[in-house]
């Protein structure tokens, strides 16, 4: 309040506590103590009492914001309330009794008997959403003693066990103030609410305060598990041969991580392949990672053959599956053996071969997987059949980075090859021999359109090369009709009927 004689700070920032309710400008019956009462309890919701740092101060004897004008001269503090827009909502709030009493604290502090107050601030605590089971950041409070005599806490408690309080308060000097710390650990979800009680030995003997907070559910962290592909089909693979190594991906899809117990196959002919795969039981998977499984097929009967991959896991009661599929194929007569076809799959680069030799070396090297198809060839010379030539050509793709295979059995291919590299000399870019792979029969008319003799099956030529695959040249060979026209479509050159072998 700031009075004629009387100032109260009128910053914007600057808030009073303190109720008057009227006027008075008479010194009736003057109570110093009840005037004490009334300079330093705040009894507004909201606002500052009088003694507080930004208003006059505990000791009005220090003459903060000119306070000392209002000693012993209650008219001037009706007169300051009237005056001063920040004083407003002190109209009618005090007796002309209670005017007086606080003129004469203002006069004479002093001359209060010496006892404690105490007060609590804030009046409340809120707590921010905490999980059940875990506590959220201390929050604290304040026990001022604005009374005249030291205030001595004996102790606290709290109404809810969810919440705590510690104190190291014990004498508290007149004037001075302590602080309480009060803790939130949630034992089940929801409103949580308590009362926080401070004994002292002030006049009210208990002073306390109200402390919130919502406890969250706990987030349950289940591992869960992805794997694909659910089917995988070998194709065709000789009886006592063995097949290229598929991968299933299993990854890691939950909160928490996975762990696979067993990997097993049930089912004759395939196997989980030593090696090439990264699934490790009883090692656990982190969220979002991901491992691989190697499976194999190796026929032992000629047929259709099938079995099932199992993957037991943490994820659930129910193990993971993946479908196996594959024809076991009678061991060709002896003049016969079998051209596998290989992807290298980092460069989508294909490559055929009969070669036991090829067939090792590829099955350790990363990155190179049988595609399922093959086809029989002769083993020797057979009749009218010619030899399939097989020529590479080095550094001649991927910006000279890598080389492609051709394979002819027409005299004129093989003729004019040798004339681009008459010493057949490994050099770049030049057709190196490699030799006779297999025989085959000339078909009866070769190319889109071709056939070939009964009792024979055409295989097929592919290109892909030319502007719709810049610098990427490489030819492919299929018996297989359907993946003849599937790569064709993909923008492959179909060049039709190349040569022709047994039809088993």
């Amino acid at each position: 309040m700031n009075l004629p004689a009387l100032t109260f700070r009128a910053a914007a920032q600057w808030s009073l506590l303190v109720v008057f309710t009227m006027i008075a400008t008479v010194a009736s019956a003057q109570d110093v103590n009840a005037g004490r009462v009334a300079y330093t309890t705040p009894l507004v919701s909201g606002m500052d009492s009088c003694s507080a740092s930004t208003c006059h101060a505990l000791n009005p004897l220090g003459n903060q914001n000119r306070i000392l004008n209002a000693a012993d001269n209650p008219g001037a503090i009706g007169q300051a309330i009237k005056t001063y827009t920040r004083m407003a909502f002190l109209k009618n709030k005090l007796s002309s009794s209670q005017f007086a009493d606080l003129a004469a604290y203002i006069a004479s502090p002093g001359a209060v008997t010496g006892s404690p107050s105490a007060a609590l601030s804030p009046a409340s605590l809120a707590f921010p959403s905490t999980v059940v089971g875990s506590s959220a950041a201390a929050q604290m409070f304040a026990i001022d003693n604005t009374g005249t005599a030291a205030l001595v806490v004996s102790g606290v408690s709290s109404s809810n066990a969810d919440f705590s309080v510690l104190s190291s308060c014990g004498s508290i000097a007149a004037g001075s103030s302590c602080n309480l710390s009060v803790g939130f650990t949630p034992s089940v979800a929801g409103a949580r609410e308590a009362t926080i009680s401070v004994t002292h030995n002030a006049p009210a003997g208990a002073s306390s305060l109200t402390v919130s907070g919502t406890a969250a559910t706990p987030v349950v962290l289940l591992p869960g598990i992805e794997v694909t592909p659910v089917s995988l089909s070998f194709g065709s693979i000789n009886v006592g041969s063995f097949s290229g190594v598929q991968l299933v991906t299993v990854t890691s899809v939950g909160t928490a991580p996975l762990v696979l117990s067993t990997l097993t196959v049930t089912g004759s002919s395939f196997v989980i392949a030593v090696g090439g795969g990264s699934c490790t039981v009883n090692a656990p998977l982190a969220v979002g990672s991901s491992c691989t499984v190697p499976v194999r097929l190796t026929p032992t009967s000629a047929g259709t053959l099938t079995a099932t991959l199992g993957i037991s896991h943490n994820a659930g009661a129910s193990a993971a599956t993946v479908s196996l599929s594959g024809t076991g194929v009678a061991s060709p007569p002896p003049n016969l053996k079998t051209m596998i076809e290989y992807v290298y799959v980092p460069l989508n680069y294909y490559f055929i071969t009969s070669r036991i030799s090829d067939m090792t070396a590829l099955a350790a090297i990363d990155g190179f997987q049988r595609t399922g198809l093959s086809f029989p060839v002769y083993a020797a010379e057979t009749g009218d059949a010619k030899a399939i030539s097989r020529f590479y050509f080095d550094q001649i793709a991927v910006g000279g980075s890598r080389g492609s295979h051709f394979y002819t059995l027409l005299d004129a291919d093989k003729a004019a090859l040798a004339a681009l590299n008459p010493s057949n000399t490994q050099a770049p870019r030049l057709p190196h021999d490699e030799g006779i792979d297999s025989w085959a029969y000339l078909p009866v008319a070769a190319g889109v359109g071709g056939y070939c003799a009964s009792g024979q099956m055409p295989v097929y030529r592919l290109f892909r090369g030319g502007a719709r695959f810049p610098d990427d040249p490489n030819h492919r060979f299929t018996a297989d009709t359907t993946t003849y026209n599937r790569a064709v479509a993909q923008g492959w050159d179909g060049e039709g009927v190349s040569f022709c072998v047994p039809a088993l």
